[in-house]
């Protein structure tokens, strides 16, 4: 049976280039999901060092860089109390520093994101310096985030007001020095 022979080695032959063909198939796909996932990591990577730097030079954290916007105001918030906390355990400068560098993130991150100012031109001139007259609006985007904001501003009053008394204190010292 020659005949039957030639055929188990034809269809071992068609089944061994089969699984190697099957083979390179898998190893240049698994290439190319690895070459597409080292682009898309690098990326990401170079979109997040971008608003790392664009969160930087708006004196914002860089932590914020890949936060959407509730995110990123729950980490301010969170940060804020926690600096809020070490400050009425203990006034010292850098629990003072600490608590000032928090809020001003809190607030500046705020002011970027929820309000949106509109300069309209009106009819007519300024009379003092003679440049056509312009009006300002400043619209709230997000009412939730606007009722956060204050109630968050209300319940650390009295943090604040510590700094408004060290603020004042530092002005006389200043007036002191001064005179």
């Amino acid at each position: 049976m020659p005949g039957v022979e030639a055929i188990n080695n034809q269809s071992i032959y068609f089944s061994a280039t089969q699984a190697a063909a099957h083979q390179q198939a898998k190893e240049a796909d698994k290439k190319k999901k690895t070459g597409n996932a080292l682009k898309t990591s690098f990326a990401n990577s170079l979109k997040k060092s971008e608003e790392e730097f664009e969160l930087q030079s708006q004196g914002l954290p860089p932590e914020l860089a890949g936060m959407d916007t509730e995110e990123a105001v729950v980490f301010l918030k969170d940060r804020l109390d926690i600096a809020g906390d070490q400050l009425k355990e203990s006034q010292t400068p850098e629990q003072i520093q600490n608590y000032r560098n928090a809020l001003g993130d809190f607030i500046r991150y705020v002011s970027k994101n929820n309000y949106e100012v509109i300069t309209k031109r009106r009819p007519g001139f300024n009379r003092k310096t003679g440049k056509p007259a312009t009006y300002v609006q400043i619209r709230v985007i997000n009412e939730k985030l606007e009722k956060l904001t204050s109630d968050l501003l209300y319940n650390h009053s009295q943090q604040i007001n510590i700094l408004a008394r060290l603020e004042e204190i530092n002005g006389l010292i200043v007036d002191l020095l001064a005179s």
